[in-house]
């Protein structure tokens, strides 16, 4: 895991680095390269992810396997409805990316101080890559256009692009996102996956007795509504059940949420390991932990 901390001068400056310097760098394999469309292969032929430029928003796909002939919307195994998206404003912007050989997880602050972030790639999965093809995640703040707005690219503020997770299966479903769950209150018991065990709850975290902080990892859980899992081949209340409804998947790679109130932008040492502390795009006392070291 590498991390790159660097400011840009325009937000079209560190997309460039990203996808021209930064994801190379793990191993990362440009198999599509046009202006508004980026797809890069894995290391270790692990899958595929492609980044979908319009403007100053950026969508996120993946798929197990690519066929040079077809649109990202068209490939084998993708999930192309509603993407997850992130915004990358055109000015000057700072960046925090952090790129292994499986994700890549990113925050963009822009020059007024909004904090943007998204997560991209594969999970740390409980199981083999036989039990587990391809456990992907795609997860982005939003933008103002077409969706609540949330920090949290594990959490979406509503459902319309909210994250997805791909199960053990090969389809796809919502994570957390409903366009009716309160921050503060989030039923587990939801015909899409969640967060383990915070998932929206975690604006009550505090320091533990000592005063130090107790990192939970995000846990990503598929659904436990039986028989209603939103999942793109399989509409709600189909009443069709499914082998891996209910299990752990696995964790979101340095991605943690700790005692809430901390100042944002600003770096948690935890054992000698660095983690920067992200605000939500509309609520800035509510933060996650982005581990850069």
């Amino acid at each position: 895991m590498t991390a790159y901390i660097t400011s840009y001068t325009s937000g079209v400056e560190y997309l460039t680095a990203l996808f021209g310097e930064i994801l190379p760098s793990k191993g990362w394999v440009r198999v599509r390269d046009l202006e508004a469309e980026k797809v890069f292969e894995l290391p270790h032929g692990l899958g595929f992810v492609a980044f979908l430029v319009a403007g100053d928003v950026v969508r996120v796909s993946g798929f197990p396997v690519f066929d040079t002939e077809v649109s990202v919307e068209g490939q084998a195994g993708a999930y192309v409805s509603s993407l997850p998206r992130f915004v990358v404003p055109a000015g000057p912007v700072d960046c925090w990316t952090v790129v292994s050989d499986r994700r890549v997880a990113g925050v963009v602050r822009s020059d007024a101080g909004v904090y943007y972030s998204f997560y991209a790639g594969l999970i740390e999965c409980f199981g083999s890559t036989r039990q587990y093809p391809f456990p992907c995640f795609l997860g982005g703040s939003g933008d103002v256009d077409g969706t609540y707005k949330s920090a949290y690219p594990f959490h979406g503020g509503g459902a319309l692009y909210c994250p997805k997770v791909c199960c053990p299966d090969g389809s796809w479903q919502v994570v957390g996102g409903e366009s009716v769950v309160s921050y503060s209150s989030f039923d587990a018991s939801q015909h899409v996956s969640y967060i383990f065990p915070f998932n929206a709850r975690f604006r009550s975290l505090g320091p533990k007795v000592d005063g130090s902080h107790l990192l939970f990892p995000a846990l990503v859980v598929s659904s436990f509504f039986e028989g209603s899992a939103s999942r793109d081949n399989a509409p709600i209340g189909s009443g069709e059940k499914y082998a891996d409804d209910g299990q752990w998947l696995g964790y979101l790679e340095g991605v943690f949420v700790t005692t809430q109130g901390l100042p944002p932008g600003s770096t948690l040492a935890v054992e000698g390991v660095d983690y920067l502390v992200v605000p939500n795009v509309d609520r800035a006392s509510e933060t996650y932990l982005l581990r850069l070291s």
